[in-house]
């Protein structure tokens, strides 16, 4: 072996050992090639899509196309790589792996138990505020009791004292004038 190729093979051997294997130059020249001509045939896509559909589904199209030579030239196309490459080694080893699929199954056992007792605690709180606060509501219009905000906020024989059935056919009435000016029957 030579000097060179010695050198070569402890810098290839030091960077798998930090846990990522050196990019190589001819490796970097493909992707950045990739890119570029993704980003080319988009633009090209994206003009003809102002053409036949408008400029909004074309500057749209220039925004998707720009984004591999983004990815490139700031570097975040290895983290696209290294995400892409952690998404399929959990898959394959999820896929094999007995132990995962207990832990899936467990999950969706307690997912069904918290759905069939009732969901979050948490969440009960104000599910038992509302359904409280619905009976205060419907207990008050039986009674014909506005409360006492509502009856300090009218003064005497103004539309508060008017039942709230009457107010219906006047709303309808507006209602209907408006889709009849509209052309709507």
């Amino acid at each position: 072996m030579c000097d060179d190729e010695e050198t070569r093979l402890a810098a290839l051997v030091a960077a798998a050992e930090r846990g990522r294997a050196g990019m190589g130059t001819w490796l970097s020249i493909a992707t950045g090639t990739t890119c570029l001509v993704v980003t080319i045939v988009g633009l090209i896509l994206s003009a003809w899509a102002w053409r036949a559909k408008g400029p909004r589904s074309g500057l749209r199209g220039v925004a998707w196309s720009l984004l591999p030579i983004v990815m490139y030239l700031t570097g975040a196309i290895r983290l696209v790589g290294h995400l892409g490459s952690a998404i399929v080694t959990f898959a394959g080893s999820f896929v094999f792996s007995p132990k995962s699929w207990v832990g899936v199954i467990l999950f969706f056992l307690a997912a069904l138990l918290f759905l069939t007792t009732g969901g979050i605690p948490l969440l009960q709180g104000s599910r038992r505020r509302d359904k409280r606060r619905k009976e205060r509501e419907a207990r008050r219009v039986r009674h014909r009791d506005p409360g006492p905000r509502a009856a300090s906020a009218h003064p005497a024989g103004s539309q508060a004292d008017v039942p709230p059935g009457s107010h219906a056919k006047d709303d309808m009435s507006d209602v209907e004038q408006i889709l009849r000016r509209r052309g709507i029957k």
